[in-house]
């Protein structure tokens, strides 16, 4: 039980393997007989308590409350766990496009194929899928459905109302490279490979993932 809703969640000996947000009892089910697929699987009311209790902590706004490790057995492909694995950098209170994972990932065109990779995430939350938006600044999908995503990126710091914010208004740009962080409208930003560029909610989540504040436009 969490405020996101059921999890079914599964934790190996390297970590957890999935975090899956369940659509009732059918889903429960056939997921269950999927893990069975490539685990002996034994019941931890115990352990999953525990990943909801992070879970609900890091919502009220403790950043740094998922101490689990993950596991990424389940990811379909060496490419999705390529993603997932630079999906992982992208620190609390930060976004980044489609593109730009893509381009982390040493695949700068491949906005398409991220977004699959994304969409079987099998450890959502943990590995934050949430922090990927549209190249325009939407919010983009999500998986687990987009009222779930706002409850995320606004335990993170984003003053979000709805599904219909643009966050590339109101963040400030924050450069792969340098980690030197600008205003929108600075001329150093708006000059930027687009690729290159992640999303803070503001300044403070910009200094504490280790950004420098642009002596142009000085965004604080």
């Amino acid at each position: 039980k969490s405020p996101l809703g059921d999890l079914l969640v599964a934790v190996s000996s390297r970590g957890l393997v999935n975090n899956r947000y369940l659509r009732g009892s059918a889903d429960l089910a056939a997921s269950i007989a999927q893990l069975r697929r490539y685990f002996d699987l034994i019941e931890d009311r115990r352990e999953a308590a525990a990943v909801g209790e992070e879970i609900r902590r890091y919502l009220a706004g403790e950043t740094d409350a998922l101490r689990h490790r993950v596991d990424l057995f389940l990811a379909r492909s060496p490419f999705q766990k390529k993603i997932l694995h630079r999906l992982q950098a992208v620190p609390p209170g930060a976004v980044v496009s489609y593109g730009a994972l893509g381009a982390a990932a040493g695949a700068p065109r491949a906005a398409r194929a991220v977004g699959n990779a994304l969409h079987y995430n099998p450890v959502p939350v943990y590995v934050p899928c949430h922090r990927v938006i549209a190249s325009d600044g939407g919010i983009g999908g999500y998986g687990g459905g987009l009222a779930r995503k706002l409850l995320l990126l606004r335990a993170e710091g984003f003053a979000i109302e709805d599904a219909g914010a643009n966050l590339a208004e109101t963040a400030v740009w924050g450069h792969r490279i340098t980690k030197i962080y600008c205003r929108p409208e600075c001329r150093a930003g708006a000059r930027a490979d687009r690729t290159l560029l992640i999303l803070f909610a503001g300044p403070r989540q910009a200094r504490r993932a280790g950004w420098r504040p642009c002596k142009l436009c000085r965004p604080g």
